[in-house]
């Protein structure tokens, strides 16, 4: 499939009760068709399956927001090896002018366990970046792929030195706490009393973590005193 025809594709599927959605839930999205995610999904998919995903990576140019999330879902799941795809996130990231585009290309991923080093090395990168949507790409990447022991000690890090004011870096970092504290309840609790986070995100980290379901009353309770 070229990026013509994919386009053509999409265009055919316009929705425009969905676009109007989008909006109201994603007002960043820019040039938006209104094509729901799995029938996106399908159609990067068939790209990928037809052998062609080289040519159309390297023909393509994105420009409807569809386009875009398309091209990161290629990147994201085509076969290639680990420093093509590399390069080709590289490319990608600066198109993410959005919580979708970011969200749903990072969770694309499925990183072998023998890459994951080489993976964390490779997203670190981005804690220099002062973009909110390249921030929030490192963030979301960490909550979907590293929530795990060995590298909570260096999640913290960044937590606490990567500063923003940008809203989406910040909803990002809450989230990622509270993701957290569902694996590793003792290491949050003992965070939350001397991190360096704003008020803003400590206190939506709470929220977000006393919302789930999978959280106990006591455990609610004590993530309310240490609240700001």
């Amino acid at each position: 499939m070229s990026p013509e025809e994919l386009r053509e594709k999409l265009l055919e599927l316009e929705d425009v009760g969905y676009r109007e959605f989008t909006l109201k839930t994603c007002p960043q999205a820019k040039h938006l068709i209104g094509v729901r995610i799995p029938e996106q999904r399908k159609l990067a998919k068939e790209v990928v399956r037809k052998g062609d995903f080289w040519q159309f990576l390297d023909g393509n140019l994105p420009y409807y927001h569809e386009e875009i999330l398309i091209t990161g879902i290629i990147i994201a799941t085509a076969p290639m090896g680990l420093q093509e795809r590399f390069d080709y996130v590289r490319w990608f990231v600066p198109l993410i002018h959005d919580w979708i585009l970011c969200d749903c290309f990072c969770a694309s991923f499925k990183i072998k366990p023998d890459d994951k080093e080489k993976w964390w090395d490779f997203v670190s990168h981005w804690s220099q970046s002062k973009n909110e949507f390249e921030l929030r790409f490192l963030f979301v990447m960490i909550l979907d792929h590293f929530v795990e022991k060995e590298y909570l000690s260096q999640i913290f890090e960044f937590l606490d030195t990567i500063k923003s004011d940008k809203y989406y870096v910040e909803m990002a970092k809450a989230w990622l706490v509270a993701e957290i504290f569902l694996k590793f309840r003792e290491e949050v609790f003992d965070y939350l009393q001397r991190d360096q986070l704003s008020q803003f995100a400590h206190n939506k980290a709470i929220q977000k973590a006393c919302e789930s379901r999978r959280v106990s009353d006591e455990d609610k309770q004590r993530l309310r005193g240490v609240k700001f």
